[in-house]
């Protein structure tokens, strides 16, 4: 598994490629806090995994939700938008749901994201 993180005009883009376990997606939003340690100053993070294998299991929706619940204060005025192949998109809607205070919304395509987190 291997990811890389960039700024891209105002967003925080996370690529991911490989087997992605949910380690992987917790040691990623680590980064993203060590790195970018005043969030206010971006529009949103984008997450993408259209390279990437992501290994689901059922308690890793409670985990990544508890885990995110930790940094609401720090992305509270983000859009966080993550872009995957279908079967998964039910995981982010799921999140959403759960975190209601969050703008978490999935996409199919990188530019799609691109453009809503930057509206």
């Amino acid at each position: 598994m291997e990811y890389t993180i960039h700024e891209q005009n105002g967003v925080i883009v996370c690529r991911f490629s490989g087997e992605v376990r949910l380690e992987d997606m917790i040691e990623s939003w680590n980064s993203v806090f060590a790195t970018y340690t005043n969030l206010k100053d971006y529009k949103g993070i984008v997450n993408i995994y259209l390279d990437a294998e992501v290994k689901h299991e059922d308690n890793n929706l409670n985990v990544i939700v508890e885990y995110l619940k930790g940094y609401l204060d720090h992305l509270r005025d983000l859009k966080i938008a993550i872009v995957m192949d279908t079967p998964m998109v039910t995981s982010t809607i799921i999140i959403g749901q759960r975190m209601k205070r969050l703008q978490i919304k999935p996409f199919a395509t990188e530019k799609a994201a691109l453009e809503w987190v930057r509206l």
